[in-house]
Protein backbone atom coordinates (compact mmCIF):
# COMPACT_ATOMS: atom_id res chain seq x y z
CA UNK A 1 0.00 0.00 0.00
CA UNK A 2 1.16 3.55 -1.02
CA UNK A 3 2.04 5.48 1.81
CA UNK A 4 2.19 9.09 1.25
CA UNK A 5 4.35 10.25 4.24
CA UNK A 6 7.86 10.83 1.96
CA UNK A 7 5.93 13.28 -0.52
CA UNK A 8 7.99 16.33 -0.96
CA UNK A 9 7.61 18.68 -2.84
CA UNK A 10 8.93 22.79 -2.30
CA UNK A 11 8.69 25.88 -4.27
CA UNK A 12 11.62 24.89 -6.02
CA UNK A 13 10.13 21.64 -7.31
CA UNK A 14 7.23 23.32 -8.22
CA UNK A 15 8.61 26.14 -10.77
CA UNK A 16 10.47 23.52 -12.46
CA UNK A 17 6.98 21.85 -12.95
CA UNK A 18 5.65 25.16 -14.39
CA UNK A 19 5.97 25.87 -18.13
CA UNK A 20 8.42 28.20 -19.01
CA UNK A 21 6.92 31.47 -19.73
CA UNK A 22 3.09 30.68 -18.39
CA UNK A 23 2.68 32.86 -15.35
CA UNK A 24 0.75 32.88 -12.51
CA UNK A 25 -1.83 30.53 -14.46
CA UNK A 26 0.42 27.88 -15.24
CA UNK A 27 1.83 27.36 -12.23
CA UNK A 28 -1.43 27.01 -10.47
CA UNK A 29 -2.01 24.42 -13.20
CA UNK A 30 1.37 22.23 -11.85
CA UNK A 31 0.24 22.69 -8.66
CA UNK A 32 -3.40 21.16 -9.15
CA UNK A 33 -1.59 18.50 -11.17
CA UNK A 34 0.62 17.36 -8.83
CA UNK A 35 -2.37 17.04 -6.62
CA UNK A 36 -3.96 14.88 -9.38
CA UNK A 37 -1.61 12.35 -9.70
CA UNK A 38 -1.28 12.10 -5.52
CA UNK A 39 -4.84 11.93 -5.80
CA UNK A 40 -5.25 9.66 -8.90
CA UNK A 41 -2.52 7.10 -6.66
CA UNK A 42 -4.55 6.85 -3.71
CA UNK A 43 -7.89 5.89 -5.41
CA UNK A 44 -6.01 3.22 -7.90
CA UNK A 45 -3.83 2.06 -4.81
CA UNK A 46 -7.16 1.98 -2.00
CA UNK A 47 -8.73 -0.64 -5.23
CA UNK A 48 -11.32 2.33 -5.57
CA UNK A 49 -11.43 3.02 -8.85
CA UNK A 50 -12.14 -0.82 -9.94
CA UNK A 51 -15.19 0.23 -11.38
CA UNK A 52 -13.97 4.14 -12.62
CA UNK A 53 -12.47 4.72 -15.75
CA UNK A 54 -10.41 7.82 -15.83
CA UNK A 55 -11.47 9.87 -19.66
CA UNK A 56 -11.11 13.18 -21.18
CA UNK A 57 -8.06 15.78 -20.95
CA UNK A 58 -6.46 14.56 -17.86
CA UNK A 59 -6.21 11.32 -18.87
CA UNK A 60 -4.32 12.33 -22.14
CA UNK A 61 -1.75 14.36 -20.03
CA UNK A 62 -0.89 11.89 -17.53
CA UNK A 63 -1.38 8.60 -19.49
CA UNK A 64 0.12 9.24 -23.07
CA UNK A 65 1.23 13.28 -23.37
CA UNK A 66 2.82 14.28 -20.30
CA UNK A 67 4.84 17.37 -20.35
CA UNK A 68 4.11 17.10 -24.38
CA UNK A 69 0.61 17.80 -24.07
CA UNK A 70 -1.45 21.08 -22.25
CA UNK A 71 -2.41 20.86 -18.19
CA UNK A 72 -6.56 19.64 -17.71
CA UNK A 73 -8.11 20.73 -14.68
CA UNK A 74 -10.62 18.60 -14.87
CA UNK A 75 -11.09 15.00 -13.25
CA UNK A 76 -13.63 13.03 -15.67
CA UNK A 77 -14.40 8.98 -14.66
CA UNK A 78 -16.49 6.88 -16.35
CA UNK A 79 -18.51 4.49 -14.28
CA UNK A 80 -17.26 0.96 -15.77
CA UNK A 81 -19.83 -1.20 -14.07
CA UNK A 82 -23.38 -1.68 -15.33
CA UNK A 83 -24.80 -2.31 -11.47
CA UNK A 84 -23.29 1.01 -10.13
CA UNK A 85 -25.75 4.00 -11.16
CA UNK A 86 -24.02 7.50 -11.49
CA UNK A 87 -25.62 9.14 -8.96
CA UNK A 88 -24.31 6.12 -6.27
CA UNK A 89 -20.76 5.84 -7.46
CA UNK A 90 -20.07 9.76 -7.37
CA UNK A 91 -21.18 10.20 -3.91
CA UNK A 92 -18.97 7.52 -3.06
CA UNK A 93 -16.13 9.35 -4.27
CA UNK A 94 -17.36 12.47 -2.56
CA UNK A 95 -17.40 10.65 0.23
CA UNK A 96 -14.13 9.37 0.04
CA UNK A 97 -12.25 12.90 -1.20
CA UNK A 98 -13.83 15.28 1.36
CA UNK A 99 -11.52 15.54 3.99
CA UNK A 100 -8.58 13.53 2.65
CA UNK A 101 -5.00 14.83 2.99
CA UNK A 102 -2.06 13.22 0.98
CA UNK A 103 1.54 14.83 1.28
CA UNK A 104 0.97 18.43 1.72
CA UNK A 105 -2.60 18.73 -0.10
CA UNK A 106 -5.82 18.63 1.48
CA UNK A 107 -9.06 18.00 -0.68
CA UNK A 108 -12.49 19.16 -0.15
CA UNK A 109 -16.02 18.82 -2.02
CA UNK A 110 -17.90 21.92 -3.00
CA UNK A 111 -20.90 22.03 -5.20
CA UNK A 112 -21.86 24.96 -7.33
CA UNK A 113 -24.93 25.22 -9.56
CA UNK A 114 -25.05 21.31 -9.11
CA UNK A 115 -21.64 20.59 -10.61
CA UNK A 116 -19.30 19.53 -7.94
CA UNK A 117 -15.52 20.63 -7.58
CA UNK A 118 -12.55 19.21 -5.53
CA UNK A 119 -11.06 22.09 -3.40
CA UNK A 120 -7.33 21.59 -2.82
CA UNK A 121 -5.33 23.78 -0.66
CA UNK A 122 -1.78 23.52 0.95
CA UNK A 123 1.07 25.62 1.45
CA UNK A 124 1.62 26.84 -1.76
CA UNK A 125 -1.79 27.83 -2.43
CA UNK A 126 -1.51 31.24 0.06
CA UNK A 127 -4.37 30.96 1.28
CA UNK A 128 -6.53 30.25 -2.07
CA UNK A 129 -8.67 27.22 -2.67
CA UNK A 130 -7.71 25.69 -5.85
CA UNK A 131 -10.49 23.87 -8.07
CA UNK A 132 -10.70 20.96 -10.59
CA UNK A 133 -14.18 20.27 -11.61
CA UNK A 134 -15.39 16.82 -10.93
CA UNK A 135 -17.58 14.78 -13.62
CA UNK A 136 -19.34 11.64 -13.93
CA UNK A 137 -20.52 9.64 -16.88
CA UNK A 138 -22.08 6.02 -17.61
CA UNK A 139 -20.47 3.03 -18.65
CA UNK A 140 -17.82 3.16 -21.31
CA UNK A 141 -18.97 1.55 -24.62
CA UNK A 142 -15.32 -0.57 -25.00
CA UNK A 143 -13.38 -2.08 -22.64
CA UNK A 144 -11.21 0.15 -20.53
CA UNK A 145 -7.27 -0.27 -20.21
CA UNK A 146 -4.91 0.24 -17.60
CA UNK A 147 -2.16 2.32 -18.42
CA UNK A 148 1.10 4.01 -16.60
CA UNK A 149 1.29 7.68 -15.41
CA UNK A 150 3.71 9.42 -18.19
CA UNK A 151 6.96 9.94 -16.45
CA UNK A 152 7.55 13.41 -15.41
CA UNK A 153 10.45 14.57 -12.97
CA UNK A 154 8.61 15.76 -10.56
CA UNK A 155 7.39 12.24 -9.76
CA UNK A 156 10.56 11.60 -8.08
CA UNK A 157 9.72 13.57 -5.13
CA UNK A 158 6.77 11.63 -3.96
CA UNK A 159 8.82 8.75 -3.06
CA UNK A 160 6.82 5.83 -4.47
CA UNK A 161 6.14 4.11 -7.88
CA UNK A 162 2.44 5.49 -9.79
CA UNK A 163 0.39 3.02 -10.00
CA UNK A 164 -1.19 2.23 -13.31
CA UNK A 165 -4.87 4.11 -14.00
CA UNK A 166 -7.55 2.17 -15.40
CA UNK A 167 -8.95 4.73 -18.41
CA UNK A 168 -10.86 4.29 -21.21
CA UNK A 169 -9.99 3.33 -25.03
CA UNK A 170 -8.73 6.57 -26.48
CA UNK A 171 -10.84 5.98 -29.75
CA UNK A 172 -13.72 6.43 -27.35
CA UNK A 173 -11.95 9.42 -25.90
CA UNK A 174 -11.23 10.77 -29.16
CA UNK A 175 -14.91 10.28 -30.24
CA UNK A 176 -16.49 12.05 -27.04
CA UNK A 177 -14.30 15.31 -28.13
CA UNK A 178 -15.26 15.20 -31.60
CA UNK A 179 -19.08 14.92 -30.73
CA UNK A 180 -19.09 17.69 -28.11
CA UNK A 181 -17.22 19.52 -31.57
CA UNK A 182 -20.46 19.05 -33.01
CA UNK A 183 -22.30 21.31 -30.86
CA UNK A 184 -19.67 24.08 -29.70
CA UNK A 185 -16.06 25.08 -30.38
CA UNK A 186 -13.69 24.73 -27.16
CA UNK A 187 -10.24 25.16 -27.76
CA UNK A 188 -9.51 22.54 -25.45
CA UNK A 189 -10.97 19.45 -27.65
CA UNK A 190 -9.72 20.63 -30.73
CA UNK A 191 -6.15 21.29 -29.28
CA UNK A 192 -6.58 17.56 -27.53
CA UNK A 193 -7.21 15.99 -30.97
CA UNK A 194 -4.77 17.66 -32.84
CA UNK A 195 -1.84 16.23 -30.26
CA UNK A 196 -2.99 13.12 -30.65
CA UNK A 197 -3.13 12.96 -34.66
CA UNK A 198 -0.08 14.46 -34.72
CA UNK A 199 1.98 12.30 -32.32
CA UNK A 200 1.45 8.37 -33.68
CA UNK A 201 4.55 7.34 -32.49
CA UNK A 202 3.58 8.24 -29.18
CA UNK A 203 -0.15 7.13 -28.87
CA UNK A 204 0.47 4.41 -31.61
CA UNK A 205 -1.98 4.18 -34.45
CA UNK A 206 -5.29 4.90 -33.82
CA UNK A 207 -8.24 2.99 -35.55
CA UNK A 208 -10.10 6.12 -37.69
CA UNK A 209 -13.07 4.06 -38.92
CA UNK A 210 -13.69 2.52 -34.96
CA UNK A 211 -13.62 6.29 -34.11
CA UNK A 212 -15.62 7.41 -36.72
CA UNK A 213 -18.50 4.69 -36.44
CA UNK A 214 -17.99 5.95 -32.60
CA UNK A 215 -18.95 9.76 -33.13
CA UNK A 216 -21.95 9.06 -35.01
CA UNK A 217 -23.14 6.81 -31.98
CA UNK A 218 -22.11 8.60 -29.38
CA UNK A 219 -24.15 12.30 -31.11
CA UNK A 220 -27.17 10.10 -31.68
CA UNK A 221 -27.23 8.69 -28.07
CA UNK A 222 -26.35 12.18 -26.50
CA UNK A 223 -29.25 13.21 -28.85
CA UNK A 224 -31.46 10.94 -27.77
CA UNK A 225 -30.29 8.87 -24.95
CA UNK A 226 -30.22 4.80 -24.50
CA UNK A 227 -31.48 2.40 -21.90
CA UNK A 228 -29.57 -0.51 -21.39
CA UNK A 229 -30.28 -2.57 -17.59
CA UNK A 230 -29.39 -0.66 -15.22
CA UNK A 231 -27.37 1.79 -17.25
CA UNK A 232 -28.96 5.71 -18.60
CA UNK A 233 -27.12 7.70 -21.43
CA UNK A 234 -29.55 10.75 -21.22
CA UNK A 235 -30.16 12.74 -23.36
CA UNK A 236 -27.19 15.64 -23.39
CA UNK A 237 -28.64 18.38 -25.58
CA UNK A 238 -31.17 19.12 -28.72
CA UNK A 239 -30.92 16.90 -31.50
CA UNK A 240 -28.03 17.35 -33.29
CA UNK A 241 -27.20 15.78 -36.18
CA UNK A 242 -23.54 15.13 -37.57
CA UNK A 243 -22.75 16.65 -40.76
CA UNK A 244 -18.56 16.10 -41.55
CA UNK A 245 -18.14 18.61 -44.17
CA UNK A 246 -19.76 21.13 -41.90
CA UNK A 247 -18.14 19.79 -38.72
CA UNK A 248 -14.51 20.11 -40.52
CA UNK A 249 -14.77 23.62 -42.10
CA UNK A 250 -17.69 25.89 -41.19
CA UNK A 251 -15.81 26.92 -38.13
CA UNK A 252 -14.29 30.38 -37.62
CA UNK A 253 -11.26 31.24 -35.81
CA UNK A 254 -14.00 33.78 -33.89
CA UNK A 255 -15.90 31.09 -32.71
CA UNK A 256 -13.09 29.74 -30.56
CA UNK A 257 -12.73 31.28 -26.76
CA UNK A 258 -9.06 33.07 -27.06
CA UNK A 259 -8.75 32.94 -23.44
CA UNK A 260 -9.23 29.09 -23.18
CA UNK A 261 -5.92 28.81 -26.03
CA UNK A 262 -4.05 31.13 -23.60
CA UNK A 263 -4.04 27.75 -21.18
CA UNK A 264 -3.03 25.02 -23.34
CA UNK A 265 0.22 25.14 -23.86
CA UNK A 266 3.31 27.34 -24.25
CA UNK A 267 3.04 29.09 -26.71
CA UNK A 268 0.02 28.82 -27.04
CA UNK A 269 -1.37 27.87 -30.51
CA UNK A 270 -3.99 30.77 -32.16
CA UNK A 271 -7.29 29.64 -32.99
CA UNK A 272 -6.39 29.32 -36.88
CA UNK A 273 -3.40 27.05 -36.57
CA UNK A 274 -6.03 24.41 -34.50
CA UNK A 275 -8.59 24.68 -37.10
CA UNK A 276 -5.94 23.90 -40.21
CA UNK A 277 -4.72 21.33 -38.10
CA UNK A 278 -8.43 19.86 -37.65
CA UNK A 279 -8.92 19.75 -41.57
CA UNK A 280 -5.78 18.28 -42.00
CA UNK A 281 -6.48 15.52 -39.27
CA UNK A 282 -9.79 14.21 -39.84
CA UNK A 283 -10.63 14.27 -43.49
CA UNK A 284 -11.56 10.31 -42.73
CA UNK A 285 -14.40 11.53 -40.94
CA UNK A 286 -16.13 12.34 -44.59
CA UNK A 287 -15.77 8.63 -44.88
CA UNK A 288 -19.64 7.40 -43.38
CA UNK A 289 -20.28 4.22 -44.87
CA UNK A 290 -24.15 3.63 -45.09
CA UNK A 291 -25.10 2.92 -41.31
CA UNK A 292 -22.93 6.12 -40.47
CA UNK A 293 -24.94 7.95 -43.07
CA UNK A 294 -28.32 7.02 -41.28
CA UNK A 295 -27.33 7.15 -37.76
CA UNK A 296 -25.92 10.80 -38.73
CA UNK A 297 -29.24 11.64 -39.27
CA UNK A 298 -30.25 12.11 -36.05
CA UNK A 299 -33.53 10.71 -36.46
CA UNK A 300 -35.27 9.15 -33.09
CA UNK A 301 -36.74 6.31 -35.61
CA UNK A 302 -33.58 4.87 -36.08
CA UNK A 303 -33.17 3.43 -32.97
CA UNK A 304 -32.87 0.24 -33.43
CA UNK A 305 -30.32 0.55 -35.89
CA UNK A 306 -28.33 2.59 -33.23
CA UNK A 307 -28.60 -0.57 -30.69
CA UNK A 308 -27.27 -2.67 -33.59
CA UNK A 309 -24.49 -1.12 -33.73
CA UNK A 310 -23.49 -0.19 -30.69
CA UNK A 311 -23.93 -4.01 -29.98
CA UNK A 312 -21.47 -4.71 -33.02
CA UNK A 313 -18.93 -2.92 -31.29
CA UNK A 314 -16.00 -4.65 -30.49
Amino acid sequence: MISFDKVHITEGYIARHTPVGSGVPGREAAIIDIAQDLLLSYLEDRSLMNNVALKGGTALRKLYSGREGRFSLDLDFAIDDAEVSVEDRAFDFIALIDGLKLGPFSYSINERRGKWYIGISSQFNEGDLFRTKLDFASFPWMPTVKRSIVNLPIHKQYGFDLPKVKTIMLEENMAEKIARLNRGNTARDLYDLNWIMNNQIIVGNVDKNLIRRLVVLKIWVDSHGMHYGNVWWRPAHAPSVFDPENWLYARSSKDVDSEDIGTLAVPAPTADELLEGLKYNFTFLMDLDDVEKTIARSNAKDRSIVIQAISALP
